[in-house]
């Protein structure tokens, strides 16, 4: 036998505007107990609302008042107190809770009505079944008539039954679905190099999150590092390489291409390194920011008199003219970088 077993109430109902006058009534602990009572007979009752005896006959206010346990005037102040407040309404089929739909599962409680009311009609043959059979006349064969009803209702129950599965297999599915997404820590993407044919990658490649760390690394090396890559960073690489992508920023290489040029714009800059002492706040985060990218890219913090990179991540040869220790200053990056990676594999630290 399927039956209600919970009704749904709003955690903020006592905020309501209508529950706080309710309460502050001489008898409005009791109103409110009513209340309560009420939305979970209509449940009960599973008749959209409608409270009523047997789904046949509503209930009266001496009936209320037995089944409460309250003083019938109680009942009455009660009813004529929600019905003021169109809590409910006094229609011909009897009280009726006014949007009762609107707050309980309604899909829920009709595939419960549906199922009860094929029970009863099975319990309502049965019962013909084994009147005839008392009669004398032994277990008759069911009239053709009957017989489709019998089929009827068997389709109608395996028909809800099919459809109760098939909505439990999909939830299942889309729960999978789900946790395969969010626990899939590589995520397809076009990388922008099929287009040019000649770097050997393989468009929709998966991304090596742990590779653009380890580059990172060893290529800012006067910045924080960093100890994982989380959701949220993965995120804005993502979006980083899309919008790599839509503005045409360096298509005629892999993305770990795009990005480590990237890392070494920034390590370059004596700003965003801290080097020239004016700002620390620099790091990996900043980095990745697609905005914030777009503007070490366009050489918003290259040195004015150091290392400038063009489009494709080479030295620019009008910046080296000007400037002669562009070389040294190219070589003694390599060199820290060189250094800095032999002090992380040995553990000696700063005391070379």
């Amino acid at each position: 036998m399927a039956e209600i077993r919970w009704i749904k109430l709003r955690i903020d109902m006592f905020d309501d505007e209508k529950i706080k006058i309710i309460q502050s009534m001489p008898e409005g602990d009791a109103i409110l107990v009513i209340w309560i009572r009420i939305i979970a007979l209509a449940g009960k009752c599973n008749s959209n609302g409608l409270v009523l005896v047997e789904d046949e006959f509503p209930y009266t206010d001496e009936m209320l008042s037995v089944i409460f346990g309250k003083p019938l005037s109680t009942v009455k102040l009660a009813l004529a107190t929600f019905e003021k407040f169109r809590m409910i309404e006094n229609t011909e089929k009897g009280i009726y809770i006014t949007n009762f739909d609107k707050h309980q599962n309604i899909e829920g409680l009709d595939r419960i009505r549906e199922q009860n009311r094929i029970r009863k009609q099975r319990e309502r043959e049965r019962k013909k079944a084994l009147l005839l059979e008392e009669s004398g006349s032994g277990v008759p064969a069911l009239p053709d008539n009957g017989s489709a009803k019998n089929t009827e209702v068997t389709n109608l129950s395996r028909d809800i039954s099919r459809e109760v599965t098939k909505q439990r297999e999909k939830e299942e599915e889309e729960k999978d679905n789900n946790i395969s997404i969010s626990s899939n820590e590589n995520i397809d993407i076009d990388d922008g190099t099929s287009a040019a044919g000649d770097t050997g990658a393989e468009p929709g490649r998966r991304i090596d999150y742990q590779h653009i760390m380890t580059d990172f690394h060893d290529t800012c090396i006067d910045f924080p590092t960093i100890r994982a890559m989380s959701e949220a960073r993965k995120k804005k690489i993502r979006t980083l390489l899309n919008e790599f992508d839509k503005l045409k920023i360096w298509t005629d290489v892999t993305i770990y291409d795009r990005l480590h040029r990237l890392f070494v714009m920034a390590q370059d800059s004596d700003f965003l390194s801290g080097r020239n002492q004016k700002w620390n706040g620099c790091s990996f985060d900043w980095i990745i920011n697609k905005t914030n990218a777009l503007k070490i890219v366009e050489g918003n913090y290259t040195n004015k008199g150091g290392v400038n990179h063009d489009a494709s991540g080479g030295t620019d040869a009008g910046s080296a003219a000007r400037n002669g220790n562009t070389g040294n200053r190219t070589l003694e990056s390599t060199t820290r970088a060189a250094l800095e990676r032999f002090r992380r594999n040995s553990g000696t630290g700063a005391g070379l």
